[in-house]
């Protein structure tokens, strides 16, 4: 699975399970009449304790760096079964795996990290 389509599945996951909970279901008090059936991203964003911001961009696919941490507090936060919370960790390692370099690029290998390193020394010793 591309990072693309875990960012797809994760959004839809979060989406979903946010519009099937109720305020009450997560120990919010509601006092008036809410416009929106579940819970906001705000209400979610507040239960993990993370900004709404970067709770608005991982449910749009759109955050980069978030941390396997969040996604537990943000599976706590919705209520998730064990099987959900390992689906969702799964698609965020599938998110968060290291991007390969690109076709062509120039990666420094053994021999150019040792020819750094001796000019750093020489430089170093003021040659």
């Amino acid at each position: 699975m591309n990072g693309s389509s875990a960012r797809q599945l994760m959004s839809q996951m979060l989406v979903e399970k946010r519009n099937s909970l109720a305020p009450e279901m997560v120990g919010m008090r509601c006092e008036g009449a809410r416009r929106m059936h579940g819970l906001s991203r705000r209400d979610v964003a507040q239960i993990a304790d993370i900004s709404f911001n970067h709770y608005q961009r991982l449910e749009q696919g759109t955050s980069v760096g978030v941390s396997a941490p969040v996604i537990v507090r943000i599976c706590d936060a919705l209520l998730m079964e064990d099987d959900e919370k390992a689906r969702m960790l799964a698609l965020h390692q599938a998110w968060a795996r290291p991007r390969r370099p690109l076709a062509g690029s120039r990666v420094a290998g053994p021999q150019a990290a040792g020819e750094i390193s001796g000019r750093q020394r020489a430089s170093s010793a003021g040659v």
